[in-house]
């Protein structure tokens, strides 16, 4: 289970960074540990509430805070940054 998250990206080209703490009562129904659907529930949340960023890369914390691989945003969908294709090229 996640508890913190971090996340980097632009707004208006200048580099931003939100955070924040990661409880049941703030995600309601979210599975708090599916990294890709906490960060996609986070974002959405985000613009709902009027963020304009545009969101590259998410660091999760979990319940022994360990830091996790990071996630990036990558061809419309988080993937952890390390399961990302090495090349630009293809589509995974």
């Amino acid at each position: 289970m996640y508890i913190y998250y971090v996340l980097r990206g632009t707004r208006n080209t200048a580099p931003v960074e939100q955070e924040g703490d990661i409880t049941e009562e703030l995600f309601p129904g979210v599975d708090l540990g599916d990294g890709p659907i906490l960060i996609s529930t986070i974002t959405q949340q985000m613009q709902t509430e009027g963020e304009t960023a545009m969101w590259e890369e998410c660091d999760l914390t979990d319940s022994f805070f360990n830091r996790e691989d990071p996630y990036i945003f990558f061809h419309n969908r988080w993937l952890r940054r390390a399961e990302t294709p090495w090349r630009k090229d293809r589509n995974n």
